[in-house]
């Protein structure tokens, strides 16, 4: 796994340790090494939980879109429904984030 320099990972939530670990395993299986582009540092949107250690985006310049989107479905079924896993134009974007049943 690579870490983009200026990436600040100090601090992260222990939950994403699931995501990293099985991003890393996804990436392999698509030949690719996993690189994470952003913890908590950078700038996200007001409330984002980049802030609170709980999201972190990955780089999938390397990949096509239909690669990209089948890379986001086997990140959330191997993360579950805890997690959000998010395809942005530049990165997929993963954070922790269950919901509450009321």
């Amino acid at each position: 796994m690579q870490i983009k320099k200026g990436v600040i990972l100090n601090g992260l939530n222990i939950k994403m340790r699931k995501v990293l670990t099985n991003a890393n395993q996804v990436w392999a299986l698509h030949g690719k090494e996993l690189c994470v582009t952003a913890g908590l540092d950078g700038a996200h949107s007001a409330g984002s939980l980049h802030y609170y250690g709980l999201a972190v985006d990955l780089r999938t310049r390397y990949f096509s879109g239909e690669v990209k989107t089948q890379i986001v479905g086997e990140l959330q079924r191997a993360l579950g429904n805890k997690y959000d896993v998010v395809a942005h134009r530049t990165h997929i974007h993963c954070e922790y984030d269950p919901k509450e049943v009321i």
